[in-house]
């Protein structure tokens, strides 16, 4: 992994003059499945953090939240607006679902795969070497696998311009307006990225959650074999290594400009906690960093918030 360090120096007058050097450290990841990205500068947007316990996160941006409360248990520079690659599939597994409920989409139904741009992108057809697909095979793809051309194949079958669709959808479940949806697989479109920050993902999790508990039916598989007897392995790991009791979800992600990705979700003794990781530095750091995160949040069953 290659580091390069940016390097910013402001100056201050008040009555004396101070002299502030702010470093952020950003990374240049190998270029690995899921895509080949530039990254772009992080925004940064001024709120004001609640406290935190010092869980050696190393993660960019984290926080933990209990599925019924508005109020983190944890959150770690909450203000970093960054990519979030294929966690960008949560909204479109909520749009897909809510085809299904809503009589507009059909489990049967048969669409076809299109190529992708990025040919280092995970891809069913690449991994198949087949074209034509159920929309459940291709939902169980997109959760399970994150194969990018299921993802941009049921959002084409929903909307002619799903960007907008995925954002107005956002606007509606709440999210801020530094979220911004421009693909549905999480693949940078046009130049630019699936940006998010971790309150709104929160939103967006408890949300799909919610109003479709069966997601976690999909999101909780290690594996899934399709109609045509492929055997798709998921993109979790805590799931095969069964390393967190409860965990039933969420969506891994996975870029050079987001880093390691994870919004995940456990539940134990009748209480959901919902963690997100954001820019972590590798595959591992990220599920680690989710462990820690969930240890903490049932470990302290009784906080809304972090109290010290």
């Amino acid at each position: 992994m290659k580091m390069t360090k940016v390097c910013a120096t402001a100056l201050l007058t008040l009555t004396a003059s101070v002299s502030l050097s702010a470093c952020i450290d950003r990374e240049a990841v190998t270029p690995t499945k899921e895509n080949s990205a530039i990254s772009t500068p992080e925004k940064i947007v001024k709120e004001k953090p609640i406290p935190s316990p010092n869980l050696g996160i190393s993660s960019v941006s984290s926080a933990l939240y209990d599925i019924k409360k508005s109020k983190p248990l944890y959150e770690e520079n909450p203000q970093v607006v960054t990519p979030i690659a294929s966690v960008t599939k949560l909204m479109t597994t909520y749009l897909v679902l809510q085809a299904i409920h809503d009589k507009k989409l059909s489990w049967d139904e048969k669409l076809s795969l299109e190529p992708l741009d990025d040919k280092a992108a995970i891809s069913l057809y690449m991994t198949t070497s087949k074209k034509a697909w159920t929309v459940k095979d291709l939902y169980a793809a997109m959760i399970v696998m994150s194969a990018n051309d299921a993802a941009e194949a049921l959002g084409k079958r929903l909307s002619d311009d799903f960007p907008a669709k995925m954002n107005k959808t956002a606007k509606s479940m709440g999210l801020s307006n530094r979220s911004n949806f421009v693909s549905a697989s999480g693949l940078d479109k046009d130049g630019k990225e699936n940006v998010s920050i971790s309150k709104d993902l929160f939103l967006l999790a408890s949300e799909l959650i919610t109003k479709f508990p069966e997601v976690l039916d999909m999101t909780s598989k290690a594996s899934y074999v399709t109609s045509n007897d492929y055997t798709l392995k998921s993109t979790d790991a805590l799931l095969a290594n069964k390393e967190i009791d409860g965990l039933d979800g969420l969506k891994t992600g996975f870029t050079d400009g987001a880093g390691y990705c994870f919004v995940g979700t456990a539940e134990q003794n009748g209480k959901r906690l919902i963690s997100i990781v954001l820019k972590a530095q590798t595959t591992d750091a990220r599920f680690q960093d989710t462990k820690k995160l969930m240890a903490y949040g049932f470990a302290n069953q009784h906080k809304t918030s972090y109290e010290k």
